[in-house]
């Protein structure tokens, strides 16, 4: 049976790597953030963008191309 000490030390080493997963997952959530933003505005670009050329039809085609693709995005981070 391990002892005290042991079974501290064990708890120590879960605190360690439990502290190393939380920083990851945050670092991954920043990241997921700057990600979302980045598309976001790239998307407002491409809509703006579409105003200025092709047919009503056309530019519709791709404003909902555009639509889909950001409910698909928020849909995936919800």
């Amino acid at each position: 049976m391990p002892t005290l000490a042991e079974l501290s030390a064990k708890v120590d080493e879960l605190q360690t790597s439990l502290d190393n997963e939380q920083s990851r997952i945050q670092e991954l959530l920043t990241e997921k953030d700057t990600t979302i933003t980045t598309l976001n505005e790239t998307i407002t670009t491409l809509q703006a963008s579409v105003q200025e050329g092709g047919s009503v039809e056309e530019r519709q085609a791709v404003l909902d191309k555009l639509t889909t693709l950001k409910t698909d995005l928020e849909e995936t981070v919800a």
